[in-house]
């Protein structure tokens, strides 16, 4: 009579077979990820350039012109451009690290996708591991972009000390590690691919006019304030203010300060409880 040999035990040698880490396949799939998404030149492009877009159509509409912080006789101000980069920057964690993530994995829940590599031996780890690769590709270009626009384009003076850059990597992570846990939790909510999409735009529009980013913080009513403030773009926004604008610019924050410490807490927290959320709210493969 012949015995059954596990299916993880090698027949040849009676030792357990040989797996790829969770981590390599992770990273095999980041590879993969953004080869596929390369290939779709259009969201590429609309992806990229969508912060430069903004900032172009500000700089225009405002001119070239000192008009940020400028005194009575018109001196010591700064360009649009230059005030509405670090907004940019700070937009582009929504938009790549919850809008854009989301909507991919919610289009995949519902396509089969998802569901076809749950019955292959690849750990949903390693699925995520793919797609925050495929994030922070996007990250960095975006913001590679940005920055080289605004220096080129716009004459925008960046930072010359390197623990400002270091602030800068700093926070473009945090911000968004925390909108990407809370993507994959989003992605429980809609009920098709389509409907994922346009829920996914509901709060990028309406915490990017309340965060800072297009208009002043600080003329914002003090109750819509106070709404935004649980949010981490408001933060981000703000944290990205005290490396690229003057230093003047910090009385007109609330409480005339960045509060950075408050800063990377509000950003802690959103991690830690966006990946309690998606360890909860995903499922591998989804339950119909």
């Amino acid at each position: 009579m012949s015995t059954a040999v596990p299916a993880s035990v090698s027949p040849a040698t009676g030792r357990p077979a040989w797996r790829p880490s969770v981590l390599r396949l992770g990273l095999g799939r980041v590879l993969l990820e953004i080869k596929l998404f390369n290939r779709d030149v259009l969201s590429l492009v609309l992806v990229l350039f969508f912060p430069i877009l903004m900032m172009s159509l500000f700089g225009t509409v405002f001119g070239d012109e000192p008009v940020f912080g400028a005194g009575p006789d018109g001196q010591g101000g700064i360009t649009p451009a230059h005030y509405y980069l670090p907004g940019m920057l700070a937009l582009s964690t929504i938009l790549s690290g919850f809008q854009n993530l989301s909507s991919y994995v919610a289009t995949e829940r519902f396509n089969g996708t998802v569901k076809r590599l749950a019955g292959t031996p690849l750990p949903a780890a390693s699925y995520f591991i793919g797609k925050t690769g495929q994030t922070l590709y996007l990250i960095v270009a975006q913001t590679v972009l940005l920055l080289l626009a605004a220096a080129v384009l716009f004459d925008v003076p960046l930072p010359r000390d390197a623990g400002q850059w270091g602030m800068v990597a700093l926070l473009m992570i945090l911000a968004t590690a925390a909108w990407a846990t809370v993507a994959i939790a989003f992605t429980a909510l809609p009920k098709s691919a389509q409907s994922a999409s346009t829920l996914a735009v509901l709060p990028v529009l309406l915490l990017s006019f309340t965060s800072g980013v297009y208009f002043p913080f600080s003329q914002l009513p003090d109750w819509l304030q106070s709404v935004t403030n649980f949010f981490p773009l408001r933060w981000t926004a703000s944290a990205f203010r005290s490396v690229f604008l003057p230093a003047g610019f910090e009385a007109v924050e609330p409480g005339g300060t960045y509060n950075l410490p408050l800063t990377f807490l509000v950003l802690g927290i959103w991690v830690a409880a966006g990946a309690v959320l998606a360890r909860l709210a995903f499922q591998w493969p989804p339950q119909k």
